[in-house]
């Protein structure tokens, strides 16, 4: 199979030409390990390719992905015996010793992990740029972010080395890479997706899935990861459970928690929600009414509680003085946590119980809403440094991405990020929030949309294609 051919398939169409024996799971494995070595240079979005890809005997042609190359992140589920270095150089090589939930979930489904993708140290922050392996690069100008912290995975998709991949998502991980490199990003709904054997963290705003390149990859992938675990906290709803079908939509453009979008954004929005009227949806300007700066604050604490729950298994958290092996911004939000008193995280708590609520109910009068994915296209590289404290970060360009995606971490309901236009070279996406549970609706519309723009057709500069070719116009 040629790196031309490879690229145009997504998840569902590999796994379709296993079963039907049109090719196999080496050709694949050879295949995406050559996409790898072609971009990779180029992006820097894969930390670890693996030389022992452990592939099942027999292959079990029946399962969802069977034989599909497949990237996990360097954060949050994990295999066993594999490194994990999140990002950081304060982690080692230690081998894991255990299996994730979803980890597993994976491997059932009949994905084969090839390797690592690259994150930020700790998966904290809305781009890929660390001290201990540099910046990854966006394959639709190499200047710029992939975002974050998913930033590898994306740049990976986007690049054709892999159809899918393993993300994570506490404040936009998933979807502001998505948006940042042209891919279709699903956060799902809270307890939608297990992090056993691991606990919530605090707040409960993180979750994980993968980046794809197709809606279709993304819903066959939600069917077959989505389900609890024994011990975990939720009852969640199975994803067939009957709903009325969507019919209103609110379409919001300027909110406190929308960080001033540029004309291009809101245009872009605009356009698409006359695209979903034409689909036959009733469209409503509305803005669900919350005391963002409270809340953002609130998550603020939360994220940081989170972090120092991370760092302390790699790093003395009781001193004042910051490891030279971690970075600055991870640093600064250990002492946010270190300086929270309990009534802080009861207050915090109850912060994002009033977002929640207040979500819930906007949503009981709209089945989606509608916002720009991005305030502007992605960052240029070196706009973040590693150093950064928590209000440098905030007021950076980088920073600034994160509050439009992070609010439903907050208030726990699916939302993808879609691309919709090409804007200067560069993708522009926009993000379609439902009610909690009710992903069937989200990945229906941004099916419809798919359908009416053919997204797939975008290919971006740096991809495996291209460079196999030599075209790298």
């Amino acid at each position: 199979m040629q790196l031309s051919e490879y690229t145009s398939f997504d998840a569902t169409a590999l796994a379709g030409l296993i079963a039907e024996g049109s090719t196999t799971v080496t050709e694949l494995l050879d295949v995406a390990q050559e996409a790898c070595l072609a971009v990779n240079p180029e992006i820097n979005a894969v930390v670890e390719v693996y030389d022992d890809p452990r592939v099942p005997e027999p292959i079990d042609t029946d399962a969802m992905f069977a034989g599909v190359p497949f990237l996990m992140k360097d954060f949050g589920a994990h295999e066993h015996g594999r490194r994990q270095w999140m990002g950081s150089r304060a982690v080692g090589d230690e081998l894991t010793g255990t299996e994730s939930a979803l980890a597993r979930r994976f491997r059932e489904t009949g994905l084969i992990s090839i390797g690592r993708t690259a994150t930020c140290e700790f998966a904290i922050t809305a781009t890929v740029e660390t001290a201990r392996f540099g910046a990854t690069r966006n394959p639709w100008d190499p200047r710029r972010t992939a975002g974050g912290s998913s930033g590898g995975a994306a740049a990976a998709v986007a690049a054709g080395v892999v159809p899918m991949a393993h993300a994570t998502d506490s404040g936009g991980s998933i979807r502001i890479p998505a948006a940042c490199c042209g891919l279709v990003g699903l956060k799902p709904s809270r307890g939608r997706i297990s992090s056993a054997p691991a606990g919530p963290a605090p707040g409960d705003f993180h979750t994980e899935f993968v980046l794809t390149r197709s809606v279709r990859d993304a819903t066959h992938a939600l069917a077959v990861l989505e389900g609890t675990e024994p011990g975990d906290p939720y009852a969640v709803p199975p994803l067939d459970f009957p709903v009325p079908p969507a019919s209103r939509i609110a379409v919001a453009t300027h909110a406190p928690w929308l960080p001033a979008p540029d004309a291009a954004a809101v245009e872009t929005t605009v356009r698409t929600a006359r695209q979903c009227e034409q689909f036959g949806y009733t469209v409503d300007e509305a803005t669900p009414t919350i005391d963002w700066q409270s809340l953002f604050e609130a998550m603020k604490d939360l994220w940081a509680l989170g972090t120092l729950d991370t760092v302390r298994g790699w790093a003395d958290v009781s001193s004042t003085e910051r490891p030279a092996d971690v970075e600055g911004l991870t640093w600064d939000l250990v002492g946010r946590a270190r300086r929270l008193q309990p009534i802080d995280v009861l207050d915090a708590l109850a912060e994002v119980d009033r977002a929640t609520r207040a979500f819930a109910a906007f949503m009981a009068d709209y089945d989606m809403l509608l916002t720009p994915a991005l305030p502007g296209p992605p960052p240029l590289l070196g706009d973040y440094s590693p150093d950064m404290d928590l209000d440098e970060y905030y007021d950076s360009p980088v920073g600034r991405m994160e509050s439009a995606a992070a609010v439903f971490n907050a208030t726990g309901q699916p939302a993808i990020t879609v691309p919709v236009t090409l804007a200067d070279g560069l993708p522009m996406s926009v993000q379609i929030a439902g009610r909690a549970y009710e992903e069937t609706s989200v990945l229906t519309l941004a099916a419809e949309l798919e359908a009416e723009l053919d997204w797939a057709r975008w290919r971006p500069p740096v991809h495996a294609a291209r460079t196999a070719s030599g075209d790298l116009s």
